[in-house]
């Protein structure tokens, strides 16, 4: 299987970010009840699923893509006595297939990531809808996930070479000289509670507040767990996001400028298409 990371490590790295994980856990707990049926789509290390278990869910299901982290996730389930209730499945949400009917009262599903272009949850999402496996009253946890964007300027020399590409913001690491030239406002929002298009285009027109060189857009989302929760960028989830521009633009302050954004969610950043041109 071509991969471009080790499995192991996001999963670690979501299991030890205390921020995420504790809220999460939080909403897990206000919305599971006693004899609820779960899905924990994407389950990882199985932490939210045990979560869900513990919280008083008589059934939990738990599917995981990866074989060997699915193993993993077993063991730990084993390992905290909830053999019983949470079953660990290998496969893909997007094609979930259950041989039984089954109507989950709650879906945990953290396939997260800034603006939803990396990762498969608004697929999976749709394929649990359309095939009738979530009702009118099942939770979803997240509830929703907000986008928003800037147009910005950042030096892209790293150890004295220009390395113009793609960076993730996250929390721990220093971010260099970035600059937003404009506002943030938002690019989209994500409900889960329903099917969603695959396909998103936007445009806007920005007004420049810093003169200075154009070269790039800032991203960044929050997740909404539930009415009372949510969470910003933590060390594993919803990192800012700088996706360099094809041309620098030098721009004034005043200046109006017209972006478009076009890509699928879940495509990856190959298929994100920015652009800007002053107007």
């Amino acid at each position: 299987m071509d991969e471009t990371f080790s499995s192991i490590d996001l999963i670690t790295q979501c299991l030890t970010d205390e921020k995420r994980t504790l809220k999460f856990k939080q909403a897990i707990e206000e919305a599971v009840r006693q004899g609820d049926v779960v899905l924990d789509a994407g389950t990882g290390s199985s932490v939210l699923a045990l979560f869900a278990a513990r919280a008083g869910a008589k059934r939990v299901i738990a599917v995981e893509f990866d074989p060997w982290v699915a193993k993993l996730a077993q063991q730990n389930v084993i390992n905290n006595g909830y053999e019983d209730v949470i079953q660990i499945i290998v496969g893909d949400v997007r094609q979930l297939h259950l041989e039984e009917k089954i109507q989950f009262d709650v879906v945990i599903m953290e396939m997260l990531t800034t603006g939803m272009v990396d990762e498969h949850q608004v697929v999976a999402i749709n394929n649990l809808h359309k095939n009738g496996f979530v009702k009118d009253s099942t939770v979803f946890v997240p509830k929703r996930q907000d986008t928003f964007i800037a147009l910005s300027g950042m030096n892209f020399t790293s150890y004295g070479l220009i390395m113009r590409m793609i960076r993730h913001l996250w929390e721990p690491f220093p971010i260099g000289e970035f600059a937003f030239l404009t506002d943030t406002v938002p690019l989209n929002s994500i409900f889960f509670d329903s099917q969603n298009s695959t396909d998103f285009l936007w445009e806007n027109t920005f007004q420049i507040k810093r003169s200075g060189t154009l070269n790039s857009i800032y991203l960044t989302s929050k997740t909404i767990l539930n009415d009372t929760i949510e969470v910003d960028d933590t060390l594993a989830l919803n990192a800012p996001v700088v996706v360099p521009l094809e041309k620098d633009c030098v721009v004034q302050k005043g200046d109006r400028v017209e972006c478009s954004i076009n890509y699928q969610f879940g495509n990856g950043y190959r298929n994100f298409k920015a652009d800007v041109k002053v107007l």
